[in-house]
C-alpha cells in the first residue's frame, strides 16, 4: 500500500544539485500532466487538479520550471523509492537503484495515466473495439495485420541489453504495483474502467513491446502514398505527377548547410537513372488494377487523436551562444489531447539524473534533458517504407521470379462492443465478433487489393522496432554530443534529432533504417513485386545525415529535408514538396536572425512569433507585391489587404475577431490552387489526395498544391484567383466591405482519451508539449 509522508516544501537549498550545468530550463505540458478522472466526475470530466492547469501557462506563452527537485508533497509507495510531486503534479522519483528507479516511475505513471496506459495497449494490439464499439475495428485491424503477433513481438524484447530489461521489468512491476493497490481502494480506481465495465488487468511484458513498436513505426512516419501517386499519373499524366510531386524541388529547405555536407538519399543516382526509372515503371504499371475507393478507406485509417501513432509535425532549433554555452528549444506537435500522448516525469538513481516526457509504458526519458545534455525530436518524415504491386496466382499466392509462391495468412478475430448507452448519447448498445484474413508476401503485409494485383508494404524497420529504445537509452545517458552521435547510430527509427551538451556544442541528426532503392524503377510508384524491384541493402547507420557545431552557429528544423541530395521518395508528407514555401523557411529565418544576438529569454519571444503567424505571409511578400502591381479592381484589393496584414492570426479585437488577412489569406491560396491545379489537368479528383491540407496541427500552413500555385503561377493569373476570393467572401460576410471580413479567433480541436472535459484551446502551431534548456559549463 502507499505510505504518504506529511506534504512539506523541499528546499533546493538543500537538495543535491545534480543540475549545474543545465542553467535554464523551463517546459509546459498542456492541458495538464494527469488524465485521472474520478468516478463520480466522470460525468462532467472532472477528477485530478491537474487535468488541466498548464492550459493557462500554454496560452499566456508562460511555462513551468523543468530544472530538477522542484519542491512539492513526498509520498513512499515502497521503500526506498520517493515521489515528489511539485505543483504542477509532476512526478520526481529518487531511489537507490535502477530497479527501485523505474518501478517508482512506473508506480507514478500509473497514478496519473492508468486508462490511458489501458488505451495504448489496447491500441496496439488491436483490442480498442472491445471496449469502445466498432468504429474501431479498422484501426484494430491495422494493428494486427501491419505488426506483429505476441511472440514476434516478444522475440524483439529478448533482444535487449540487460539494462533495458530491468528497465522494462521494473516499470512494469510498479504500473501492477498500483493496480494491485486499486483493488482494495476502488475510491481510487479512474471513473473510466467503472464506466465502461473495463477490468483492472495486469500489464503484460509483450504489451509494453507492442506499445513501443507503434511509436518506433509511427511517430516518425506514416505509411506511404504511392497508390494516390498512381492515380494522379492515371489521371494528370507524367505531366501532373513531376509538377505536384517532383524528385527533388528548387530552393528545398534544409536543416544542414549545404556548404557543411550533402547526403544523397540514393548514393551513385542519376539524373538519367531517374528519367529511365519512371518510364519503366509506367510501362510495368499498365498491368496494375487499383483497389476500389471502399477498399483504399479501409486499408488506411485515421489513428485517434493522441493515441500512439498520430504524426502531426514538431519544430526545434538550438543556437550556440558566447561563454560555451547552447540554448535548445524542442516542441513535439502530435496533436492535442486530454491527457496527452506524453506525461512528464523526473528520474534519479545512482549514476542517472533525467527529467522529461515520454509516452504511458515507455521505461525511458524520450526527450528531456539530464545533467549534461538536451535533447528534442521532430518526425523524421523520410519514407522508410516502399509498397510493391504483387501479381496475384490465386486469392493467396502470387508471382515471385517467375515462381508462384504462397502468401502466409492467417485468420483473426476481431471482437466489439459498444459502450454504455449513457455514454453514447442513448445509441443502441452493440457488440459481436469479425473474423478477418490476414496475410503477408515476403515483401510484407498485404494492406490492400484489388482483381489481379495485391499491394504489400515493406518496411526498413520490419522486425527491428525496439531495437529504437537501445539506442534511447544509451541519448538519455549521454554526457557529450560525442555520445549522441554514437547513440544516433543505434536506434532504428527515423526522427530528426538535435541536442546540446554542457559545453556548448550542438548537432543534429537524421537516424534510423534507410532503403537503398532500385534505380531502375521510380520512388514515387509502388515497385513491380515479381522480383526485379529489390532494394539493394540498407545504408550504413553511421552515414546517415548528421552535423555538430556548423559553422553557422544554429540549427532549425521543422519536419523539413535533413540535407542537400535528400529526396522525398512517394511524398507521403506532401508539405515536404512546397520548396521556398515550407514552414521550415521560416522558422529558419526567425532563428537566423535570433542567432545574431541569441538569449536564453529572447528564445522564448521567438516561440511566442512563430507559433502565431501563418508562415507563408512572410516568405510571400515579394510575390504578393508584384501580383498587386499586376492586378486590378477587387483582385488588387484583397491581395492589398493581405499585404498590410502581418501574418497574425492570434491578434484580435474586442469581439475576439482577427484581422481582415487571415480569411482572405486562407480563400486566396484556395483559389490560386484551383487555378493552377485546372492548368495540369481537367482531373481535380486525381489530384486532390497529393494536393494535400496542411492538417489540424498547421492550420494556416500551406499546402502541397498552394506552394506549386505560389510557386508557378504568372502574377497576371492571380487576377482572377483574387476575383474569386473577393466573390467567395463578399458571400460569406454579406458584405463588400473587406475591413468587415474578420472571422472569430479559430480554436484547436482537442481530442480526448477518456472522460475528462476538454478545455477550450486556441489554434497555435505549436509543440504538444514544448521545453527550453540552456546549457553551459
Amino acid at each position: 500500500m502507499r505510505l504518504p509522508i506529511a506534504a512539506a516544501l523541499i528546499a533546493l537549498a538543500l537538495t543535491p544539485h545534480a543540475s549545474a550545468k543545465i542553467l535554464n530550463a523551463e517546459d509546459v505540458l498542456p492541458p495538464g500532466q494527469s488524465g485521472f478522472v474520478s468516478l463520480t466526475g466522470v460525468t462532467e470530466g472532472t477528477g485530478s487538479p491537474h487535468l488541466n492547469d498548464q492550459t493557462g501557462l500554454f496560452t499566456s506563452f508562460n511555462y513551468k520550471q523543468h530544472t530538477f527537485d522542484q519542491p512539492g508533497t513526498k509520498t513512499e509507495p515502497k521503500a526506498g523509492v520517493t515521489i515528489t510531486r511539485d505543483a504542477y503534479g509532476v512526478p520526481n522519483i529518487r531511489a537507490g537503484s535502477l530497479e527501485d528507479a523505474w518501478w517508482g516511475v512506473g508506480y507514478a505513471v500509473s497514478e496519473d495515466r492508468l486508462f490511458q496506459l489501458e488505451l495504448f495497449r489496447r491500441a496496439t494490439t488491436g483490442r480498442l473495439a472491445e471496449i469502445l464499439g466498432s468504429t474501431y475495428l479498422d484501426d484494430d485491424l491495422i494493428a494486427r495485420r501491419d505488426y506483429y503477433t505476441r511472440p514476434e513481438i516478444e522475440a524483439q524484447m529478448a533482444k535487449w541489453t540487460p539494462n533495458l530489461k530491468a528497465r522494462a521489468q521494473a516499470y512494469r512491476e510498479g504500473v501492477n504495483a498500483y493496480i494491485a493497490y486499486l483493488r482494495s481502494h476502488p475510491e481510487d480506481v479512474p471513473g473510466e474502467f467503472t464506466a465502461l465495465n473495463v477490468p483492472l488487468r495486469e500489464f503484460e511484458a509483450w504489451e509494453q513491446g507492442a506499445i513501443g513498436v507503434f511509436l518506433a513505426r509511427t511517430v516518425p512516419s506514416g505509411d506511404g502514398n504511392e497508390l494516390s501517386n498512381l492515380k494522379l499519373l492515371r489521371g494528370a499524366g507524367l505531366k501532373g505527377l513531376d509538377a505536384l510531386l517532383p524528385i527533388r524541388q528548387a530552393r528545398e529547405t534544409y536543416t544542414i548547410p549545404p556548404s557543411e555536407a550533402k547526403f544523397p538519399s540514393q548514393p551513385g543516382r542519376k539524373r538519367r537513372h531517374e528519367t529511365a526509372a519512371v518510364k519503366r515503371t509506367i510501362d510495368a504499371s499498365k498491368d496494375w488494377d487499383l483497389p476500389s475507393a471502399p477498399a483504399l478507406a479501409g486499408a488506411r485509417s485515421s489513428v485517434a487523436v493522441g493515441l500512439p501513432g498520430r504524426v502531426g509535425g514538431s519544430y526545434m532549433f538550438a543556437v550556440r551562444e558566447p561563454g560555451n554555452r547552447a540554448v535548445l528549444f524542442n516542441g513535439p506537435q502530435l496533436g492535442y489531447s486530454i491527457p496527452e500522448l506524453f506525461v512528464e516525469f523526473e528520474i534519479h538513481h545512482p549514476g542517472f539524473d533525467a527529467r522529461g516526457v515520454s509516452a504511458a509504458g515507455i521505461p525511458l526519458v524520450a526527450i528531456g534533458h539530464n545533467a549534461d545534455v538536451a535533447w528534442g525530436f521532430t518526425s523524421g518524415l523520410h519514407d522508410e517504407d516502399d509498397l510493391y504491386a504483387e501479381k496475384l496466382a490465386g486469392p493467396e499466392k502470387y508471382v515471385f521470379k517467375g515462381s508462384e509462391k504462397p502468401m502466409e495468412c492467417r485468420d483473426e478475430v476481431f471482437k466489439f462492443q459498444s459502450p454504455p448507452t449513457d455514454l453514447t448519447g442513448g445509441k443502441p448498445p452493440e457488440s459481436g465478433s469479425k473474423t478477418e484474413r490476414i496475410c503477408r508476401t515476403l515483401h510484407g503485409p498485404v494492406q490492400v487489393r484489388a482483381t489481379k494485383t495485391a499491394y504489400a508494404r515493406k518496411y526498413t524497420i520490419w522486425g527491428r522496432e525496439l531495437e529504437t529504445l537501445v539506442g534511447l537509452t544509451a541519448l538519455s545517458e549521454a554526457k557529450t554530443v560525442q555520445d549522441v552521435d554514437r547513440a544516433m547510430n543505434e536506434v532504428t527509427w527515423n526522427e530528426n534529432v538535435m541536442a546540446a551538451d554542457s559545453q556548448g556544442n550542438i548537432g543534429y541528426w537524421h537516424p534510423g533504417l534507410h532503403q537503398l532503392r532500385p534505380w531502375r524503377y521510380d520512388e514515387r510508384l509502388p515497385y513491380p513485386g515479381t522480383g526485379e524491384a529489390e532494394w539493394r541493402g540498407l545504408r550504413d547507420q553511421k552515414a546517415t545525415p548528421r552535423v555538430i557545431n556548423p559553422k553557422q552557429g544554429w540549427l532549425a528544423n521543422w519536419n523539413n529535408l535533413p540535407a542537400q541530395g535528400w529526396t522525398s521518395g512517394d511524398s507521403e508528407a506532401t508539405e515536404r514538396l512546397s520548396g521556398a514555401f515550407h514552414r521550415g523557411q521560416f522558422l529558419q529565418r526567425t532563428v537566423r536572425a535570433f542567432a545574431k544576438k541569441p538569449s536564453y529569454a529572447g528564445a522564448k519571444v521567438l516561440i511566442s512569433h512563430v507559433g502565431t503567424t501563418a508562415q507563408q505571409r512572410p516568405l510571400a511578400e515579394v510575390r504578393l507585391r508584384k501580383a498587386s502591381g499586376a492586378s486590378t479592381g477587387r483582385a488588387k484589393e484583397v491581395i492589398e489587404a493581405v499585404r498590410r496584414w502581418d501574418g497574425s492570426y492570434n491578434r484580435v479585437d474586442g469581439q475576439n475577431t482577427v484581422d481582415p488577412g487571415v480569411a482572405i489569406w486562407e480563400e486566396l491560396k484556395d483559389q490560386l490552387e484551383l487555378v493552377a491545379l485546372k492548368k495540369l489537368s481537367s482531373d481535380l479528383d486525381a489530384m486532390k489526395d497529393v494536393a494535400g491540407n496542411p492538417g489540424k496541427s498547421h492550420e494556416f500552413d500551406i499546402s502541397n498544391g498552394e506552394a506549386y500555385a505560389l510557386r508557378t503561377l504568372a502574377y497576371k493569373e492571380w487576377q482572377a484567383a483574387g476575383e474569386a476570393t473577393f466573390a467567395a467572401l463578399e458571400k460569406k460576410f454579406g458584405s463588400a466591405e473587406i475591413a468587415r471580413w474578420r472571422e472569430p479567433r479559430r480554436m484547436y480541436e482537442v481530442g480526448a482519451q477518456g472522460a475528462a472535459a476538454s478545455p477550450k484551446l486556441p489554434f497555435y502551431d505549436r509543440g504538444t508539449w514544448e521545453q527550453f534548456v540552456e546549457v553551459g559549463p
